[in-house]
């Protein structure tokens, strides 16, 4: 294993820019994700959705409107109003040395990857504890 497509994630949950708020939220509570990559039409990587992104804007909309209006203003919130637009992608190319470095120095909770813009897959930090577990498996 030596590059991104090695080890990351192929079995995609998406969503469109024009999708609500309030969808995204309950499929990272159904789905029990955090991130969500946020594709166009013609499924290519415009974004990128973080359980922390929404919770700043949930409390954002709170604070305008109380609890109360919460679940309508979610409804009425596109997700490209929320989303990362400005974020590193890799390709499937990349070596898993710089996509490690990534994390470490950007703190990313995941990356997308993507090859001529389409959305391939996702790499997130728990793959490579999955890779370390399993080579350690291996060394015992």
């Amino acid at each position: 294993m030596k590059t991104v497509v090695d080890l990351m994630v192929t079995n995609l949950i998406t969503l469109k820019e024009t999708d609500s708020l309030a969808s995204a939220k309950a499929l990272m509570q159904e789905k029990q994700i955090r991130n969500i990559p946020i594709v166009n039409d013609d499924d290519e990587w415009v974004g990128m959705l973080t359980q922390r992104e929404y919770l700043r804007h949930a409390f954002h909309l709170v604070s305008q409107f109380g609890t109360q209006q919460l679940s309508k203003k979610e409804q009425q919130t596109p997700i490209a109003n929320v989303m990362t637009k400005d974020m590193q992608t890799l390709s499937p190319e990349t070596e898993l040395s710089v996509a490690a470095d990534h994390f470490i120095d950007y703190k990313y909770g995941s990356l997308p990857v993507t090859q001529d813009n389409k959305l391939v897959g996702i790499l997130t930090p728990i793959d490579f504890v999955k890779l370390a577990r399993n080579m350690l498996k291996e060394s015992a």
